[in-house]
C-alpha cells in the first residue's frame, strides 16, 4: 500500500529514531492522510496517553538579530539557551519555543500534540512574513520523538521557507547542521 495511491487510510505512527530523521520521516509521511502519532512515554514507560496531564504551557521568546538566517530553537525535552544557538548563528534573531518546566515526558496526550502542530504552523508562517521569502529556519530540536516527527509533517515544501536541522553532538562541540529541508543541499551531506 502506498500514501501516493491514495491506498492507505490511516497511519498510527510509533517512530524511535535521532530527531533529524524523525523529522525527515515526518517530512516524508506529510499530513494529508490522516495519522495517530505516538509518543514513547519514560515514566512510566510505555506508548499510553497521560489524559490527566495538564496542557502544555508554550512560551514564545525571541531575540532580535539580522540577516536571512533565522534561528528557531525547540526547547520541550530540555532547556535550550539562546547562547547555544547564537554559538551557530552569531547575529542572526533566534525564536525559542518552550516549556515553563522541559521534561522528556512533556507530551500526555493527542491534544499536546495538536497544539504544538498549530504552534509550530503559526511560528513557521511569522518567521516567513517577519523576514521574506528568502530566509532559512536553522531548527535547533530538543523535543520529544512525537513532536520530531510532527515538526516534519507540519512544514509544507512549497510553502514554508527551506530549513536547515541541527543535532547536538557534544563530541564536535554542540549543534551541528545535518540534515536540510527545501533546499538543493545533499540532505544527509553533514551526518557523517
Amino acid at each position: 500500500m502506498r500514501i501516493e495511491d491514495g491506498d492507505t487510510n490511516h497511519l498510527s505512527i510509533f517512530a524511535l529514531a535521532p530527531q533529524p530523521l524523525l523529522i525527515e520521516l515526518g517530512r516524508l509521511l506529510g499530513d494529508i492522510t490522516p495519522a495517530d502519532v505516538f509518543q514513547l512515554r519514560r515514566e512510566p514507560s510505555g506508548w499510553r496517553w497521560q489524559p490527566a496531564k495538564p496542557p502544555l504551557d508554550l512560551v514564545l521568546d525571541e531575540i532580535t538579530g539580522e540577516g536571512d538566517d533565522i534561528g528557531l530553537i525547540l526547547g520541550l525535552s530540555a532547556t535550550v539557551d539562546f547562547d547555544r544557538a547564537r554559538s551557530v548563528l552569531p547575529s542572526a534573531p533566534i525564536y525559542r519555543l518552550s516549556i515553563a518546566e522541559p521534561q522528556r515526558d512533556c507530551i500526555g496526550s493527542q491534544e499536546d500534540l495538536a497544539q504544538l502542530r498549530a504552534a509550530l504552523r503559526s511560528i513557521y508562517d511569522e518567521i516567513s512574513r517577519r523576514h521574506g521569502r528568502k530566509a532559512c529556519i536553522h531548527l535547533f530540536p530538543v523535543v520529544p520523538v512525537s513532536v520530531a516527527v510532527e515538526i516534519g509533517r507540519v512544514w509544507m515544501p512549497k510553502a514554508d521557507l527551506p530549513m536547515t536541522i541541527y543535532d547536538e553532538h557534544r563530541a564536535k562541540g554542540g549543534f551541528h547542521p545535518c540534515h536540510h529541508l527545501g533546499t538543493d543541499l545533499n540532505p544527509m551531506e553533514d551526518a557523517a
